[in-house]
């Protein structure tokens, strides 16, 4: 990649050893620096300060095209400022963290850092494939004057992977190391979710299969405390199968410090989104509690997990599945005292097959949904069907975009959604969304055309339900 010529802001600091588990993580640097160097990332399409903001994309690499797992993550503070977050194969064996920021309110993105950089580990497998490659999938968060963000790193030795987080108190300028997320010798996490609660809490699920099958484990890391308590089996799925192997986990904390996990769960062939609780002072999850009862009957994986969001006493859940044929996005809610879930589609109007929803609460008790919906005709078969990691179709007629949606406070239903920045031809997958205490919506997402595969964010317009300032 060429050298760009982007503004450095941030002060920059020397590599900081990230220590995990009493040894360093190989490949695994932490740096605060934001170098003008070949590893440096530029964004395009940048608008100037007295233009509205047009979406900015960040160029990925060539060994990115093949994947449709990473996801961006989007992470706003009190301040304002909206920090961006990606993982990228960087090289054969190597795979990065990137993190940028907006100060201005999303006229322009500072140049990315690389965060992380640590190898590349790939599950055991028979056949030519050999098993499958494990993601960095960033998780971020900012509470106070801590921000946070975690990530998936491979060991030295290339045998597993484990999960971090590491903490900045200059808003992402500098880290400090990286503390380990689990303790299990044998842990192989995947499909990592991350929860900030009361208080400083920070809650991670994950699938690991440990055990010979996919299952959901967790850990907390309590208010006031400085390592996280052993992990415990969140739920251990049906015998000899597990749970769902491939699909995210997600996880929310409730304004009483309970920790919520949601997964794919199998039931008799049904894969159905669940849902496991694990109250303050508890050493066990209670649950699982389905959203839907024996919904979705399918034999494959859809690489398509579950988002969770609080407001108030209500759990609300937002998830994909294919009940009526096609793949349609949906949401429920349910009171914490009964974890009772009623349930409709997001966006019952919209033509295409839907997926990867994710939701975002606002300080104001606003919803806000965004997913990912076709234009053009695609084939049922040929979305989602089986167990499938292959790069999307891209140009002609067919496409995905990104939509948006919000459910106002007090309201059951959401309104009108909108396609956030549709591309005829190109495949917009795996969305992000944050929003600033003054109501600006941010969201981000994977995008892939004929000319390759980038990382896209904007800030949404005043009409679409974002407060421009």
């Amino acid at each position: 990649m060429s050298q760009c010529a982007c503004g450095m802001s941030w002060v920059k600091v020397g590599l900081l050893a990230a220590l995990v588990g009493g040894g360093a993580v190989g490949g695994l640097y932490l740096s605060g620096a934001w170098p003008l160097s070949s590893d440096a990332v530029c964004p395009t399409n940048r608008p100037s300060a007295e233009t509205s903001p047009e979406p900015t994309r960040f160029a990925m690499t060539a060994l990115d095209t093949k994947d449709t797992l990473e996801a961006p993550e989007l992470a706003a503070d009190s301040s304002g400022r909206v920090f961006l977050a990606w993982g990228s194969k960087t090289a054969e064996k190597e795979r990065s963290v990137f993190l940028t920021r907006t100060t201005d309110g999303g006229r322009s993105f500072e140049a990315p850092k690389a965060v992380s950089k640590a190898g590349v580990y790939k599950t055991p497998g028979h056949g030519k494939s050999g098993g499958h490659e494990r993601r960095a999938t960033p998780h971020l968060a900012a509470d106070g004057d801590k921000f946070y963000l975690g990530w998936n790193a491979a060991r030295e030795d290339g045998s597993a992977m484990q999960v971090v987080l590491a903490t900045s108190t200059d808003a992402g300028g500098t880290f400090g190391p990286a503390q380990p997320v689990h303790q299990g010798v044998g842990a192989k996490p995947a499909f990592v979710a991350m929860a900030f609660g009361p208080g400083g809490a920070v809650g991670c699920s994950w699938l690991d299969e440990r055990n010979g099958n996919q299952q959901v484990f967790a850990s907390v890391r309590p208010a006031g405390a400085t390592a996280f308590l052993p992990e415990v089996l969140v739920h251990a799925g049906e015998p000899g199968k597990g749970v769902c192997p491939c699909c995210p986990t997600a996880a929310t904390f409730g304004p009483d410090g309970t920790l919520y996990v949601a997964f794919r769960n199998i039931n008799d062939g049904h894969r159905d989104i669940a849902i496991s609780q694990m109250r303050p002072g508890q050493s066990a999850f209670e649950g699982p509690f389905p959203v839907v009862e024996k919904t979705w009957k399918f034999e494959g994986c859809p690489h398509d997990g579950p988002s969770l969001a609080v407001i108030g006493d209500t759990l609300h859940v937002g998830w994909m599945d294919a009940r009526s044929g096609p793949q349609r996005c949906y949401h429920a809610h349910a009171k914490f005292a009964d974890m009772k879930f009623t349930s409709h589609e997001i966006n019952a109007a919209g033509p295409g097959t839907q997926g990867n929803p994710k939701l975002h609460a606002d300080a104001d008790g606003n919803l806000h949904a965004v997913w990912e919906e076709t234009f053009g005709t695609e084939p049922i078969a040929d979305s989602h069907a089986g167990h499938q990691h292959g790069p999307p179709k891209v140009g002609g007629a067919v496409g995905r975009a990104i939509q948006y949606a919000m459910m106002p406070a007090g309201q059951t239903a959401f309104e009108t959604a909108r396609a956030v920045s549709p591309k005829p031809g190109a495949f917009q997958t795996r969305p992000s969304l944050a929003v600033t205490a003054s109501g600006s919506v941010f969201v981000a997402w994977n995008e892939l055309d004929t000319s390759g595969k980038s990382v896209v964010v904007t800030r949404l317009s005043k009409s679409m339900g974002g407060c421009c300032p």
